[in-house]
């Protein structure tokens, strides 16, 4: 089956899309009972269905802002009545702890792909209400987190310390390269939205601590972390967008 002229092989209600597409081994080990894959031509869009208290979810791999930007229409050709993105984001304080949820509630876009879909100078934001949903999760499980902007860059390697502290002193918490993207086709489709950022490292940080890599604590320990830290914010963002989905939208 076809919509849009992009095939169809199984319909979701919920969409969610995260940064890298090995993810999908921890959703799929949370989820085992009702994880299936489905694969596509091109291997990046494979799909992965999970079902959480009967409702259909499809999971989808994008990185950068442009393809994050196409894997949200493709959610929303699957049926996506509301979609969440789960990343990694840096963040612009150097007081800020690692492993911080922050639910961004705007963006500055340092990218090229939200002018494609939002006028330019439009606010870039995500959907207040699901935002709550997602707050009031958080504090349930006690996992510690931020409602503040963050800063979309497609320049990964051209980020400028002096611009980010800057921006940190009028309140952008973080900088990431996906979520204006993500954000800016839901405003256009009409789609609910929210994201869940999760801080890795410090890139405001003018040098580098010990030769590692900018402000990441232990690099040993990174992927350690993260999969741990996935582990608990998977449940927390879908029990958040599943009660959504049955309360503001069915």
């Amino acid at each position: 089956m076809y919509r849009n002229g992009i095939e169809v092989l199984h319909d979701s209600e919920l969409g969610i899309i995260v940064e890298k597409r090995s993810w999908l081994d921890i959703f799929e080990a949370l989820y085992p009972e009702s994880s299936q894959r489905f694969y596509y031509p091109n291997d990046q869009d494979e799909v992965l269905s999970i079902v959480h208290d009967g409702i259909d979810i499809a999971i989808i791999a994008g990185q950068g802002s442009s393809m994050a930007a196409c894997m949200t229409e493709r959610l929303r050709v699957y049926g996506a009545k509301a979609i969440l993105r789960i990343g990694t984001c840096g963040a612009l304080s150097p007081d800020a702890q690692p492993w911080t949820a922050h639910i961004t509630n705007a963006c500055f876009s340092d990218e090229g792909t939200s002018s494609h879909y939002l006028p330019e100078g439009f606010p870039i934001i995500s959907t207040f209400e699901l935002n709550s949903y997602l707050v009031r999760a958080l504090k349930e499980a006690d996992f510690p987190y931020k409602v503040a902007p963050t800063i979309t860059t497609d320049g990964r390697w051209m980020e400028n310390p002096a611009l980010l502290q800057q921006l940190n002193k009028i309140g952008i918490a973080t900088i990431e390269m996906e979520t204006a993207g993500v954000f800016a086709v839901c405003q256009y489709r009409h789609i609910p939205v929210a994201a869940i950022n999760l801080t890795t490292d410090s890139p405001a940080q003018e040098e580098a601590v010990e030769g590692d890599f900018i402000g990441i604590p232990d690099r040993k320990k990174y992927q350690i972390d993260l999969t741990d830290t996935l582990k608990k914010i998977i449940p927390i963002g879908i029990t958040a967008l599943v009660n959504y989905y049955n309360y503001e939208l069915v």
